[in-house]
């Protein structure tokens, strides 16, 4: 029965993705569209700007009048009156003067084409936005009906699991006093058992998390102290670009600073890693950490030895057989393991390893979710993605430095990338706009913030039962905070100081600092040191100094993002 459904859940998957493809195909389509209308009419533009510079050249008796019959030609109007004009001047038998009314008449014609382009202009290019927004739209309800229809999937198999598990139970087996050699063998079997059940006891109860930062905080305290470790962590494979990327780690040690953190990654086929799957190996026992790097010369091998660990056990973690990342114990002893503790490992994470499935699942339909709208974001704005890029690296570098919790960085560097969505509600002649915004135009844009929370608010009443509240609040916070001010003086709100969210105010910081050294059309783009100075000016004002200082600490960091995504 199972498998019939996961053949339809393929076969829902492969016609939801061949549709996606054809829709963003069309959007590609319709995004040439623009680009081919705004040229022209660009092109147009410059012609017009270029006719008029003559005519006023011709007006002030600086160019001769026929200067302008090449021009009337090219843009349709009747020369004939103008010819006959031209003739009587030289005749002189006209003045100048009704020659110039001649050429104040071409001038109107000039403006009312003008005027006609832009129209025309403006409704083909209102109608592709449209067109663009009904199919995104169409994208973002694909992706919701996929998801849950998956989510329906993943719901069944885990009711049914339960159902199984509830209806299991092995009471705990007496261990009789040993008479004979044979019972000390039978003993251990016994504990065996009643040490299995016991861990299936704890873990069948334990909460379903969101994210993978809270499985690995959730499990890994049990885990080490069940195989006296003193690191758990998880890493993942993208078998897209053949590579193994480390997750959090969790370390019961104290004092121990992370050498491999969150984002290390390798090619896993140049790893010890990608040998097991060729191998189809399900666990590795390294006893002697030191002796290994001697002979590999591993980087990530060197990194837990810097953490004072001295032997690894490894289990590889699949879904319906096929890998998706690795289990990783670290114990600070040497030959701490043994091959009845990778059974025992390799068992518990055939629970485990559903649980962390689910978990990177709603994980990266809600990044799925958020790089969908920062793209509709990017069709409408004048803003390239390498500003979102870099805002969201500026935003996790300067999270790094303070030391904030692994989930609540990841979620800066994924939602950061939202701060702007309420932008898509702004009109295109005050978005677009390339100079300055009078006063009028610049109270409407600055009500993209509370638009952008209006759209949140909303996904946040359909995301409540998959997604954590708190997630959900730091999501909002981002979009809601990013142009308040230490000081007070910011909007939409005003607040002030630690009302500001952390997180508002390491956007705010990342997208000034981003927008002083970005070039734009009303402006040119400030060096970076100079850049850097006035952010440090600005600390206790408009920037919380703590940010500011995290900010300068990194500054070495933050060129390197700003050098590698400069427009």
């Amino acid at each position: 029965m199972y498998v019939k459904k996961m053949r339809s859940i393929r076969k829902c998957l492969k016609t939801s993705t061949i549709i996606a493809i054809i829709l963003v195909l069309y959007i590609f389509s319709i995004l040439g569209f623009i680009v081919r209308k705004i040229e022209t009419f660009e092109n147009v533009y410059k012609d017009l700007r270029a006719c008029f510079s003559v005519i006023n050249e011709v007006v002030a008796g600086r160019q001769s009048f026929d200067k302008l019959l090449p021009m009337m030609e090219r843009f349709g109007y009747d020369t004939t009156r103008y010819h006959g004009l031209l003739k009587a001047l030289e005749e002189s038998s006209i003045p100048r003067e009704e020659v110039t009314v001649e050429v104040r008449n071409f001038a109107n014609f000039l403006r009312k084409y003008e005027l006609e382009k832009l129209r025309l202009h403006n409704v083909a290019v209102r109608t592709a936005y449209v067109s663009l927004i009904i199919v995104s739209t169409l994208i973002l309800l694909l992706l919701a009906i996929t998801t849950n229809r998956v989510k329906r999937y993943i719901v069944k198999i885990l009711d049914k699991v339960k159902e199984i598990s509830d209806n299991i139970y092995i009471s705990p087996i007496p261990v009789g006093k040993p008479e004979f050699l044979e019972d000390f063998s039978l003993n251990r079997s016994i504990e065996s058992i009643n040490l299995v059940q016991s861990i299936y006891n704890a873990f069948k109860h334990a909460p379903i998390n969101t994210s993978i930062e809270d499985f690995i905080f959730t499990v890994g305290p049990y885990l080490c102290s069940l195989f006296n470790s003193q690191r758990f962590s998880v890493a993942l494979i993208d078998w897209e670009n053949e590579e193994v990327i480390a997750e959090v780690a969790y370390i019961s040690k104290p004092g121990v600073e992370p050498r491999l953190k969150a984002g290390f990654v390798q090619k896993l086929y140049e790893t010890s890693l990608g040998d097991m799957i060729k191998n189809n190996q399900t666990t590795r026992i390294i006893n002697n950490l030191s002796e290994r790097y001697e002979k590999t010369k591993s980087p990530s091998t060197k990194l837990i030895l810097d953490e004072g660990f001295r032997s690894s056990l490894t289990v590889v973690a699949t879904i319906n057989s096929r890998p998706f990342g690795f289990f990783f114990l670290s114990s600070e002893r040497e030959n701490n393991y043994t091959e009845q503790d990778a059974k025992l490992f390799a068992s518990i994470l055939n629970i485990l390893s559903y649980r962390l499935f689910y978990s990177l699942t709603i994980q990266r339909l809600l990044s799925h979710f958020g790089n969908s709208l920062v793209n509709l974001v990017e069709f409408k704005d004048n803003e390239t993605g390498n500003h979102i890029r870099r805002v969201s690296l500026y935003a996790k570098i300067i999270a790094e430095e303070l030391a904030l919790s692994p989930k609540l960085i990841r979620e800066i560097y994924e939602f950061s990338p939202l701060h702007d969505i309420g932008k898509v509600g702004i009109p295109d002649s005050i978005l677009l706009k390339p100079g300055k915004l009078d006063p009028e135009e610049w109270e409407i844009m600055k009500t993209h913030v509370e638009k952008g929370v209006k759209i949140i608010e909303e996904f946040q009443q359909n995301a409540r039962n998959i997604m954590e509240p708190k997630s959900l609040e730091t999501m909002k916070n981002i979009i809601a905070d990013h142009h308040e001010r230490w000081d007070g003086r910011g909007y939409p709100v005003g607040k002030k100081g630690e009302e500001i969210s952390i997180e508002g105010r390491i956007v705010a910081l990342a997208d000034v600092f981003d927008a002083l050294t970005t070039k734009r059309p009303y402006k040119e783009a400030i060096p970076f040191d100079e850049a850097v100075k006035i952010i440090q000016q600005e600390s206790g004002s408009h920037f919380d100094p703590k940010v500011v200082e995290a900010f300068v600490k990194r500054i070495k960091d933050i060129r390197n993002v700003y050098e590698a995504l400069k427009d």
